[in-house]
């Protein structure tokens, strides 16, 4: 590779790189432009290069990514699974290799026609694997941008979160406290809908979270711990219920299972995906219609981004009030 300039004073440039296409030019009128076209000529040619060198596969790369940082997330085990279908259901090709023409065919695949996902699981999956490639090249285990990464996210119609109304709520518990055998059912009921935990957050408790009247939620989604207070009165019974047990012992059985069909023996209809779910919902929706401070629910909640909390927003009993008296009609 060589710029110079011939005996005309012009200059030319010569590239004769492995891996890229070799090309004399001349005729620039000054080095400068010779070595931008340079630099473009090798720009332009150097990510493919550097893709086809990576041999690679996809279940290779996602492997390498759980090792590297997959194994370090709440939910990674789970993510791996999934990543690994994804590489098989697009024949596992060199990684390097992967176009953004093979991955939107394959979307197209898995979200049209008979068992067919959502388009926002599908928007899950991706980016699952655009996060795999931004954080190998973070790491400088790869040194290219995988065209993955720059395909767009499927819209989605926003639609308002579902939560439960107090009567529905009454219907639940009523289910509940006549055909559970399983008491664990009751507790960590209550314990979603009064703390907005996660369904295994609460079935998972263990006897040394409970302390002064409050419950301390540890290995969430966000690695962090989060303290919330309790009714008095829920606590002492609550307490009671877990008094022989050690520090270490869990304090309730699994019992997903009771609750569903609990849910089931009612005329509930609840959202696809949100059968337990539905619960931290309807404490967050009636958090915020009961005047709760949109921060504090951040915090109760556990949410790392503001914008997940903000999804409840409209439900304040004051959301977005000046439209009624500042809207160009208010005064006439």
């Amino acid at each position: 590779m060589a710029i110079k300039q011939d005996p005309n004073g012009k200059w030319f440039v010569q590239v004769d790189r492995k891996g890229i296409p070799r090309i004399r030019r001349g005729g620039f009128e000054s080095k400068e432009a010779a070595e931008l076209f340079e630099r473009e000529h090798l720009a332009k040619h150097r990510i493919q290069y550097e893709q086809n060198k990576d041999k690679r596969t996809l279940k290779e790369l996602v492997e390498s990514w759980f090792i590297y940082h997959g194994i370090n997330l709440a939910d990674g085990e789970r993510r791996r699974r999934a990543l690994l279908q994804m590489a098989t259901e697009l024949e596992n090709p060199i990684a390097g290799q992967l176009n953004a023409e093979q991955f939107v065919a394959y979307r197209y695949r898995k979200t049209q026609g008979p068992g067919a996902i959502t388009y926002k699981t599908f928007n899950n999956l991706h980016g699952y694997l655009a996060a795999v490639f931004n954080r190998m090249r973070k790491l400088k285990v790869i040194d290219y941008a995988s065209p993955v990464c720059e395909v767009d996210f499927i819209k989605i119609q926003e639609r308002q979160l579902s939560y439960l109304s107090l009567e529905q709520i009454d219907t639940l518990f009523e289910s509940i406290k006549s055909s559970c055998k399983n008491v664990s059912t009751w507790y960590v009921t209550q314990i979603c809908l009064r703390t907005g935990a996660r369904w295994s957050e609460a079935e998972k408790l263990k006897r040394k979270q409970l302390h002064h009247g409050r419950i301390t939620y540890e290995f969430t989604k966000s690695k962090k711990t989060r303290t919330v207070p309790l009714d008095p009165d829920f606590y002492r019974l609550l307490d009671q219920f877990a008094q022989h047990k050690n520090p270490d012992d869990r304090i309730f059985e699994n019992c997903i299972g009771s609750f569903r069909r609990a849910v089931y023996r009612t005329d509930l209809s609840l959202p696809r995906g949100q059968m337990t779910h539905i619960l931290r919902h309807s404490f967050a929706s009636h958090f915020v219609m009961n005047g709760g401070n949109i921060l504090a629910l951040q915090k109760i909640l556990g949410h790392a981004d503001i914008g997940m909390t903000m999804r409840y927003a409209h439900l304040a009993p004051d959301h977005l009030k000046d439209a009624i008296t500042l809207n160009p009609l208010a005064k006439r």
